[in-house]
C-alpha cells in the first residue's frame, strides 16, 4: 500500500492501491489516524456496495469538531466534496460514491419540492 501526501482534499483510495492523504493532516494526529483507518478499509475496486456503505456509515469514526477545524484551516480540503475534479497526476477523477449520494439528495429534494 502506497501512501502519498497531497496539498488538497482530505484522503482518497484509488484502484491502484494508492492512498492520497492531505499533508496537513499530520498536524491533527487523531484525525489522521482515523482517516487513514477509514481509507484502508476501502477496497481497490472502482465501485462496490461495500465502499458506498462504508462511506455512508463511518462519520462516527472521526471527531467531527476536529475535522471541521481542519477543513476551515485548510480550504483546499473542499475538493474532497466535489464528485469530479482534476489533478495533474491523475487527470480527471470521478468519485462515484459522491455522484450517487448527490444524485439521491437531488432526487429527494425534487420530490419534496413537487409534493409541497
Amino acid at each position: 500500500m502506497k501512501i502519498v501526501e497531497v496539498p488538497y482534499g482530505i484522503a482518497n483510495r484509488f484502484t491502484d492501491g494508492t492512498i492520497e492523504v492531505n499533508k496537513n493532516l499530520k498536524k491533527y494526529p487523531e484525525v489522521y489516524k482515523a482517516i487513514l483507518k477509514h481509507e484502508l478499509e476501502h477496497t481497490d475496486d472502482f465501485f462496490t456496495l461495500h465502499d458506498l456503505k462504508h462511506d455512508l456509515n463511518s462519520e462516527h469514526e472521526v471527531d467531527q469538531f476536529q475535522m471541521l477545524k481542519f477543513i476551515l484551516r485548510h480550504p483546499l480540503t473542499l475538493v474532497q466534496f466535489l464528485p469530479i475534479f482534476y489533478t495533474k497526476k491523475r487527470g480527471i477523477y470521478y468519485d462515484l460514491n459522491l455522484i450517487i449520494f448527490y444524485s439521491f439528495m437531488i432526487i429527494i429534494a425534487v420530490i419534496a419540492f413537487l409534493i409541497l
